[in-house]
C-alpha cells in the first residue's frame, strides 16, 4: 500500500529536474521519490494533477495499491535560478519611502477632512471639563497610538503570529494560481 499526498505548491528552478519528492510526500521511499515528473522547462506556474501522479506511479509500480491524499493538484512555480540582484536594497528603500510618504499624506488629509484636532479638543474638554491649552500635546499620544495600533495589527512585535496581511497574501496567491496556472500536458 502506497500513500501519496500532493503539496499544494512547489518551487523549482528552470533547468531543475522535478521529482516526486519535490511535489509530494510518499510512504514508499526510494524508487518513487526519485520518479521524474514531466514539467515544462520554462518560467511559469504549472498545475500538476493528481491523476498524472497516479498514472506515473502505476507505470512504475504496477499492481501496487495507491491512496492519494490532500490537494487534487500541485502548482509548480518554475522560476529563474537565483542570482544576486544589486538593485534590491535600492528598490526596497524606494518602495518603503513611497509607502511611508503616501500613508503619511493619506492620514494627514483624512485628519484634515474630519477636523481631527477639533475633535480631540472636544473629547479632552468632555473628559476633563477644561479646554485644552496646548492642542498639539494631545496629538503626540494619538500619533504613538496609531503607530502602535498598526504595529500590533500587523503583528510586528509578535513575529510568530499570522497577520491579516499574510492571510490576504495567501488568498491572493491561491487566486493567482487558479487563474494563471497551466495544466501540465499528459504524455
Amino acid at each position: 500500500m502506497i500513500y501519496c499526498q500532493l503539496n499544494p505548491r512547489a518551487k523549482a528552478s528552470v533547468g531543475q529536474t522535478v521529482r516526486l519528492s519535490d511535489v509530494a510526500e510518499i510512504t514508499d521511499g526510494g524508487v518513487l521519490e526519485a520518479l521524474t515528473i514531466p514539467c515544462p522547462d520554462r518560467v511559469g506556474v504549472w498545475r500538476l494533477k493528481a491523476m498524472t501522479i497516479i498514472r506515473l506511479i502505476q507505470q512504475t509500480c504496477p499492481g501496487e495499491e495507491l491512496t492519494m491524499l490532500g490537494a487534487p493538484a500541485c502548482c509548480i512555480h518554475r522560476v529563474r535560478a537565483d542570482h544576486a540582484d544589486p538593485t534590491h536594497p535600492l528598490r526596497t528603500f524606494a518602495a518603503f519611502a513611497i509607502l511611508a510618504i503616501g500613508s503619511a499624506l493619506g492620514l494627514a488629509w483624512f485628519h484634515s477632512d474630519v477636523d481631527m484636532p477639533g475633535a480631540m479638543e472636544r473629547v479632552y474638554a468632555l473628559v476633563t471639563g477644561q479646554p485644552l491649552a496646548q492642542p498639539r500635546l494631545i496629538t503626540i499620544p494619538y500619533i504613538i497610538g496609531v503607530a502602535l495600533g498598526v504595529g500590533v495589527f500587523y503583528a510586528i512585535p509578535f513575529p510568530k503570529e499570522v497577520t491579516p496581511l499574510e492571510v490576504k497574501l495567501t488568498e491572493y496567491q491561491e487566486k493567482m494560481e487558479s487563474a494563471e496556472a497551466e495544466d501540465i500536458p499528459d504524455e
